[in-house]
């Protein structure tokens, strides 16, 4: 099983088992470490793996993908093919109230035993499961950055999303998770939300308190950062409209470099990647806003020119 393993990972057996020994205490020669500080208080540690560890992390991925069983719930849009932020949205639309709350440090409260009981169950037999446990964790801990934690985090949650879901049910409530952001949406009540608290406290999980918010009808109601107040569809929040037309404004009437110098496109990291991409996405949401804005915007902003950026920076 450990040939099989080498094979999946695309490497002789003897590199996997000198990865699966170095990468645990391999910071700085197989991953870089990024600590970003949290809004709302706290950090979060992001791994950037090197190769090879990148190679095989990806291959594992892929293989991970082909082999496992798990049939995504209806009801999680994170990390599923064709499911995203505005299918994860559509279904709280135009409700009573929403209720948002979010896991703790989700990614790192998964442990390498369970990682380990999840590739057990999938088939692996004791020695590959401890080299992929190496593998797939750092610090014993399922790292965000690894391309192998997105589906071993919804396979880590599988039976908490299969109890939230059954309680939902009960209740009258739709229920949706995108990665650790859980949505319920109806006639919602104090008493659901230490309903909910109790079941992922059961299951071992933790609630970031912090981020727990009602969203009464006639309010401000957004799920995955799109507001979900009227019942047609989600729609971008008006002050990422309004910025993106600004900046369009400015664009078209000072050009791109004077915008990037002058006006703050330096500091906002507003290259011209991110500026297409933030139009894509409004495209993906409203299409009669989005469009013209890509149109725009691609007609407007040059391709990068490494010269100039060095001038202006």
């Amino acid at each position: 099983m450990v040939d099989d393993l080498a094979e999946q990972a695309g490497v002789s057996v003897e590199i996997l088992e000198a990865l699966s020994l170095a990468v645990p205490g391999g910071a700085g020669r197989f991953y870089d470490q990024r600590i970003h500080r949290k809004k709302h208080g706290g950090i979060r540690e992001v791994f950037n793996p090197k190769s090879p560890f990148d190679f095989v992390s990806k291959n594992l991925h892929r293989n991970f993908l082909r082999r496992f069983s798990y049939d995504p719930p209806s009801h999680v849009h994170g990390f599923v093919r064709g499911r995203s932020t505005v299918s994860n949205a559509g279904q709280h639309l135009a409700k009573p109230c929403v209720l948002r709350m979010d896991l703790e440090d989700f990614f790192p409260s998964i442990g390498a035993a369970t990682i380990k009981a999840i590739l057990r169950e999938q088939g692996y037999e004791e020695k590959a499961a401890d080299i992929a446990v190496n593998l797939v964790t750092i610090g014993g801990k399922l790292p965000i950055g690894l391309s192998t934690s997105p589906l071993l985090s919804n396979l880590a949650f599988l039976s908490t999303d299969r109890s939230l879901a059954e309680y939902a049910q009960s209740e009258g409530l739709s229920f949706t998770r995108y990665v650790d952001d859980l949505t319920f949406s109806g006639d919602v009540a104090d008493r659901h939300s230490e309903d909910i608290a109790q079941i992922l406290d059961d299951a071992g999980w933790s609630v970031n308190t912090r981020k727990t918010a009602f969203m009464r009808r006639g309010g401000p109601q957004y799920v995955t950062g799109l507001y979900v107040g009227e019942s047609d569809r989600p729609r971008i929040p008006r002050q990422v409209k309004r910025k993106m037309r600004w900046t369009l404004h400015v664009i078209s009437k000072f050009g791109y470099y004077t915008y990037m110098k002058e006006f703050g496109g330096a500091d906002e990291v507003m290259l011209r990647n991110r500026l297409l991409g933030w139009a894509c996405y409004i495209a993906a949401v409203e299409p009669d806003v989005g469009y013209p804005l890509l149109r725009a915007f691609d007609e407007l902003v040059p391709e990068p020119d490494d010269d100039i950026y060095d001038l202006l920076y």
